[in-house]
């Protein structure tokens, strides 16, 4: 199956960023430092190094199959999840912001979730039974 790749509509870009304002998670100036920052970020995961493009071909062909994957290749409300590459915030319970944000894969995000800092879950990624376990030696 040949896949032409789709970069991230601006009216998506929008919503996410409206949903982290209402939610008073944004520390960006607006939506346009929100879109500069976006639109300037290779598309690249920062956490494992999935390129976008390659996402989209993992759901869009059913390599992997989620609920919240398109459905046989067709987006639909809540089912667009790894289709583009997922605003995270490097320290999860701080703004999103120019100097918080970076781009990660779905399934990076979900594995980082709010429990690790950016650069704790690199080295939890690198090395996961080991950095629990140091977690439980500092204890």
């Amino acid at each position: 199956m040949k896949l032409t790749y789709k970069p991230k509509p601006e009216d998506k870009l929008k919503a996410d960023f409206s949903r982290r304002r209402r939610e008073e998670l944004c520390g960006f100036v607006d939506f346009q430092e929100f879109k500069n920052w976006y639109n300037s970020t290779e598309k690249v995961c920062h956490y494992c190094g999935l390129k976008e493009e390659e996402s989209q071909r993992i759901v869009m062909t059913g390599i992997l199959k989620s609920n919240r994957f398109p459905q046989n290749g067709i987006l639909g409300r809540g089912q667009s999840r790894g289709m583009w590459l997922e605003v995270d915030r490097i320290i999860p319970k701080d703004y999103y912001s120019l100097k918080n944000c970076v781009l990660s894969c779905y399934f990076c995000n979900n594995d980082k979730s709010d429990v690790f800092h950016g650069q704790d879950y690199k080295e939890f990624q690198n090395n996961r039974v080991g950095y629990l376990r140091k977690l439980i030696e500092q204890k």
